[in-house]
């Protein structure tokens, strides 16, 4: 298998995917949806600790809570 496909252990990868995932059910007005985001956030947090991307990795912190913020108040018509 090429190093490029496997350099980040597949992490990348499955960000990549998740984050499609994320924003289709989103899109569907799917409340799980924000579990694909957290995924993604989760997965992107780790890719950028590896290239020691210290901003990518303060978004994804924060975008991992806004991930757990709307899916716990998804639907609560504040």
């Amino acid at each position: 298998m090429p190093h490029y496909l496997t350099q980040y252990y597949g992490l990348d990868w499955l960000a990549m995917f998740t984050s499609f995932a994320f924003m289709y059910f989103i899109g569907s007005k799917k409340r799980y949806g924000f579990i694909f985001g957290l995924i993604t956030a989760v997965a992107w947090t780790m890719v950028n600790v590896m290239v020691q991307i210290w901003p990518g990795v303060v978004l994804n912190l924060v975008l991992i809570v806004l991930h757990i913020r709307g899916y716990l108040n998804w639907g609560e018509g504040k």
